[in-house]
């Protein structure tokens, strides 16, 4: 028999030898470790570095619109050929702290930009503006689509805002839609303002223009602000000269006051398909509660955007008792207080208007 001390001895030896080497192992797994730690990040910076490469675009101006994220930013400048990887730019952006701080407007690259020169562009407020001139005498679609075309807007996105009752009434507007409120300037807008902004400040400066001065007056002809608005759409669709328009208002007001029919032109003009062209007896019939040759009274509302003298027009007419006007064809009219006076200047101006309509190539 063997010796059972001894035996145990030789197995507890055999048991412990392994142990003695553990340290040399767990060396060698963390030396393996280090390692792959190394190359793994030998390789993220050398990834870095490739993604962090120029592209050979061009130079390009890129808009960047308020409220985007950076990855947002990042995918629209890789499309735009500007940066190789969105995922970069973010990174970038969280390292330094400035993923709420990137710039909206326009921002110029060139081919010679680095990922992260590209987010260091970013950063610096680039806002652009544009000058856009609004004129007198357009209608509120005419207006619509010239601030989409100058502006890069959503003219569906204008169309419903300006015909949202609660929206108008937000702006202090007492109407259905904006018509006769998009006051008609020269206005420096920002490229990064949106559709509701721009309606906001042509708006604004109708308030600014129609003061306190004009609604006392308004309040004293017993009118409302829409009414002043609507009769100065009205003259401002008849008036050619400037110091016609408080005489045409006058022939207005005296109509009004003797429930005459306005037979105002540019009411019909408003109601008809085509827009403003040479009426025919036909469109005199139309049936549009905008037609003032069939309806008595204002019509329901602005007929085009009228200017500053409009409005003073429609709030001060001239002291006169003219009932009837009609073009010279030269850009002026003839007043007359009676039907009588009025039949007689239409057949004394009859071939000069027509001359008119033919030179200005008016169907």
């Amino acid at each position: 028999m063997r010796n059972p001390d001894r035996n145990s001895h030789e197995s507890n030896d055999s048991y412990v030898r392994p142990s003695r080497n553990s340290p040399g192992i767990g060396a060698s797994v963390i030396r393996s470790i280090i390692v792959l730690v190394c190359i793994g990040a030998a390789g993220l910076v050398l990834a870095v570095l490739a993604l962090n490469r120029p592209t050979p675009s061009g130079e390009r101006d890129v808009f960047i619109r308020k409220g985007m994220s950076v990855l947002q930013i990042g995918r629209a400048l890789r499309r735009e050929g500007v940066i190789r990887s969105p995922r970069l730019l973010v990174l970038f952006s969280r390292f330094s702290g400035t993923s709420r701080q990137l710039k909206a407007g326009f921002h110029r690259f060139h081919g010679d930009m680095s990922t992260w020169e590209v987010h260091r562009e970013l950063s610096v407020s680039r806002e652009r503006f544009r000058t856009v001139t609004v004129p007198e005498g357009r209608t509120l679609n005419q207006t619509l689509r010239r601030l989409a075309v100058a502006l890069d807007l959503d003219e569906e996105k204008l169309l419903r805002l300006v015909n949202d009752p609660g929206f108008c009434r937000r702006l202090g507007v007492t109407a259905d839609n904006l018509e006769g409120y998009l006051f008609p300037e020269t206005y420096r807008f920002s490229l990064m303002m949106d559709e509701e902004q721009v309606v906001r400040m042509m708006v604004r400066q109708f308030h600014d223009v129609f003061d306190e001065g004009m609604a006392d007056r308004t309040r004293q002809l017993e009118m409302t602000v829409h009414e002043v608005v609507t009769l100065a759409s009205i003259i401002e669709g008849e008036a050619r000269l400037d110091g016609e328009r408080a005489t045409i208002s006058a022939v207005y007001h005296n109509r009004l006051r003797r429930g005459m029919y306005l037979q105002a032109d540019p009411t019909v003009q408003y109601a008809i398909e085509g827009g403003r062209r040479r009426l025919f007896y036909r469109d005199y019939e139309v049936d549009s509660p905008y037609n003032t040759y069939r309806h008595r009274g204002l019509p329901p509302g602005p007929v085009m955007c009228p200017g500053a003298a409009s409005l003073r027009a429609a709030l001060y007419p001239a002291n006169v008792d003219f009932l009837f006007f009609v073009a010279r064809g030269d850009g002026s009219h003839v007043f007359s207080s009676t039907a009588g006076e009025h039949d007689a200047a239409k057949r004394k101006t009859k071939w000069a208007r027509r001359r008119s309509w033919q030179s200005s190539g008016t169907p």
